[in-house]
């Protein structure tokens, strides 16, 4: 999302970036105006836990978990937090990644309001008769009608979470949710998906609000110095990447520590562990693995061959976009979708798990350095190459806001199935 404020910002919109105050000095040197959320207003990161739980019970559990803590606890807040900078100057539209659940009173208020963009920032969560109920990270069988299955996720698994919502959106003074609460985003002008159709199911349901963006590219650091490491990763030995990425990397034992142990000793491997600026001593490090706690990725991907990750989005996005086939072992928030995705699209091997043994992330990384793997990963890549993501975002920013502000009451734009009947300035 800071990639995009700035891209706009460079295009002359006047930009407002309301997030977190960890990030407020970085947004300001973008020229970008910044806006911090109340702390009441972030969310803070599962633990998919030790114990073993069958799935797809212990899925449900902890979908539910995260559905209150990521998306129902926050909404109050966020809520406030948005409608005060809206009530501080006149928008002409609100672009929010679909995390932020705050943007879903604003939509079903039914008052006047901008344009909204909702931000892919995740696997598409629309619900489709195509697709199994988000959140399972299962891939689609041809042919199956899964209406049923989503029906009976969302009115009875998450039923306690619908009526929380209800109750919540009620005070606020607006109207019940027309739709699952996980389809919220399609309630929006438009939905802009940060990556190619290739990376996602087929749906023949598909809303019409859905933009394929491509992934958003993450500008260079300029004048970065290299670690004097660095060298060994152009001597011709397989480099693999592992990351746990900026979210669930405090604790190096579900995956930095298990790679680092399942590929050490080995001549014809040298490693880049990645800690994600995590303040977490990471312990004895082997000789043919270097650790550090940021890299750039327009420089060290191009000279990676695998890469193995708890399965954040951005990451797998940058990953693909260099044709680098991957190793996925994540189980919290979205990552057993975007795993379920690598696996279906043939671009790596989804292990199925946040904590994988050693003996399987040595095996799974063997088998993705492969010819098989690798084309599968350079098509995405081609595909995301062709697009252009800033300029797709630019042309339907201006296509929203041409006729101003909106009203609705979230009743515009349905789920394409009737199952679920019950210079511009952005921000």
């Amino acid at each position: 999302m800071a990639a995009v404020a700035a891209d706009l910002r460079r295009r002359g919109h006047e930009v407002c970036l309301l997030t977190g105050s960890v990030f407020q000095e970085v947004i300001r040197m973008q020229d970008v105006r910044f806006a911090a959320l109340p702390s009441s207003a972030t969310v803070t990161p599962s633990d998919p836990g030790r114990g073993w739980v069958p799935d797809p019970l212990r899925r449900w559990r902890t979908g539910r978990a995260e559905i209150r803590s990521s998306f129902l606890d926050p909404i109050v807040s966020q809520y406030s937090a948005l409608t005060a900078e809206l009530g501080r100057t006149v928008f002409d539209a609100v672009l929010v990644d679909v995390m932020y659940t705050g943007a879903i009173p604003l939509l079903l208020s039914g008052k006047s309001r901008p344009p909204v963009l909702t931000c892919g920032v995740v696997p598409l969560m629309a619900a489709s008769r195509d697709c199994p109920p988000f959140g399972l990270g299962w891939q689609p069988r041809p042919g199956r009608d899964y209406t049923t299955m989503n029906r009976f996720v969302h009115r009875v698994l998450f039923r306690s979470e619908l009526t929380r919502l209800n109750a919540v959106l009620r005070e606020l003074g607006v109207q019940n949710m027309p739709v699952p609460l996980l389809d919220w985003p399609v309630l929006a002008d438009r939905l802009l998906q940060f990556t190619v159709p290739e990376f996602e199911y087929p749906r023949r349901d598909l809303p019409s609000t859905v933009v394929f963006t491509g992934p958003i590219p993450i500008p260079a650091v300029a004048d970065i110095t290299l670690p004097d490491w660095w060298s060994a990763l152009h001597s011709g030995k397989t480099v693999v990447h592992v990351t746990q990425g900026t979210w669930t990397n405090r604790d190096y034992e579900q995956l930095l520590r298990p790679t680092l142990s399942a590929l050490s000793g080995r001549d014809d491997v040298v490693m880049v562990a990645c800690t994600g600026g995590s303040r977490v001593p990471i312990g004895p490090v082997p000789a043919n693995a270097h650790v550090t706690d940021f890299v750039p990725y327009a420089k060290l991907l191009p000279l990676v061959d695998v890469m193995v990750t708890n399965g954040g989005y951005g990451g797998v996005q940058q990953a693909l976009g260099y044709g680098v086939p991957l190793v996925v072992a994540g189980d919290t928030a979205d990552k057993p979708e975007v795993a379920a995705r690598v696996a279906y699209t043939g671009a790596g091997i989804d292990l199925g798990t946040a904590r994988p043994r050693t003996a399987a992330i040595a095996t799974a990384v063997d088998r993705v350095h492969s010819s098989e793997f690798r084309t599968a990963a350079k098509r995405l890549a081609a595909s995301m190459v062709a697009r252009s993501p800033f300029e797709t975002i630019a042309a339907v920013l201006a296509e929203v806001t041409e006729h101003g502000a909106t009203r609705t009451g979230g009743s515009a734009h349905r789920l394409p199935s009737e199952e679920y009947h019950d210079e511009h300035r952005s921000f």
